[in-house]
């Protein structure tokens, strides 16, 4: 592809998705970004990666390892919804969390914007991944110009703040790459740093492993410290986003835009608890909360109960002494 076509492409992607609702889009090449090779090794090595994460480097670092064909990037970032904010003694969910799944969302919107390159006459293949592949999508934004990395490990967007989801669209064609934005752009803000449950945010490693989102989707044993921390969230943690200057304007617009037909980010906690299989389904299974299941749900709810000093917690677990029902999960927390 010469250089005018590639300019062209590059102009009507950015432009088609755009309209398909992405806030930013940029391109990079299919080079390896082996900057974050030694990095990736070195958290694996002293275990501070989730088990979450690939532990295959090259296939986190490069995409042709993904992909053969693969001679460009396009990083794709599309906004959370807006959510009215939970109640006093309510549950918490994450912004990423309520709505439609992003990651189903976000399959269907890609899939429409490479049908739409396809009609008109894209001359190449592409592949995609939304946030479950193995390339690390904020690395890869970074060089393609769509944020810097704040003192939160969070993409932050010039002009818009962290509130998306990510996306990569690998392309069999050459595209010119975008330019990295000016990186660390947090200056001397330490709110994030101040505010995190878990205190693990301005140290030279970041351990994933003890943040509070990681920790309401982990089914390991929580410490009594690390139950404390999660306070009242069911899934996920908006702390060190919703105290980023770079947030305030969308956080003031989503208080605006709250209505009772809002998306709820607040729960019931005793209903949480109460889930059925059947409640579960219709309510989490087809959301970002739903994928570690119907028992980490219930037994952060659990947690938060306690947190709350709430009895009911207790009671509930007495009350089922020898209930096959109660998830495996919450029973190492009857005492």
């Amino acid at each position: 592809m010469n250089d005018p076509d590639q300019m062209q492409w590059k102009t009507n992607i950015k432009g088609w998705a755009q309209e398909l609702g992405f806030v930013s889009i940029g391109f990079t090449s299919a080079e390896p970004i082996d900057s974050l090779g030694p990095v990736l090794e070195r958290r694996i090595n002293q275990r501070l990666a989730t088990p979450f994460e690939s532990k295959e480097i090259e296939s986190r670092i490069y995409p042709k390892a993904v992909w053969q064909s693969c001679q460009a990037v396009v990083v794709l970032a599309y906004p959370l919804p807006y959510s009215s904010v939970p109640q006093a003694g309510e549950g918490i969910l994450a912004r990423s969390a309520v709505g439609e799944d992003y990651h189903h969302f976000l399959n269907q919107k890609i899939n429409k914007l490479v049908e739409i390159m396809a009609g008109n006459d894209w001359p190449g293949t592409s592949r995609w991944q939304v946030d479950t592949g193995p390339l690390v999508e904020r690395a890869f934004a970074i060089r393609a110009g769509i944020g810097w990395i704040g003192r939160n490990q969070q993409l932050i967007i010039p002009g818009y703040g962290s509130f998306v989801a990510l996306a990569l669209l690998l392309l069999d064609q050459e595209i010119e790459a975008d330019q990295p934005v000016i990186p660390d752009q947090c200056g001397t803000c330490q709110s994030c740093v101040q505010a995190c449950p878990a205190q693990i945010l301005g140290k030279e490693q970041f351990e994933a492993k003890h943040c509070v989102s990681y920790l309401t989707q982990s089914k390991e044993i929580l410490t009594t410290e690390e139950r404390g921390q999660l306070g009242l969230r069911i899934f996920g943690c908006d702390t060190c986003q919703e105290v980023c200057p770079h947030n305030q304007k969308r956080i003031e617009e989503e208080l605006a835009s709250s209505s009772p037909t809002s998306l709820r980010r607040g729960v019931d906690l005793m209903e949480i608890l109460n889930l059925t299989n059947g409640e579960f389904q219709r309510r989490f299974k087809a959301t970002a909360a739903g994928w570690r299941g119907k028992g980490v749900l219930q037994r952060n709810a659990f947690l938060a109960l306690g947190n709350l000093h709430d009895g009911r917690s207790k009671l509930w677990l007495a009350e089922r002494e020898n209930d096959q029902s109660v998830p495996p999960i919450i029973t190492p927390y009857r005492r």
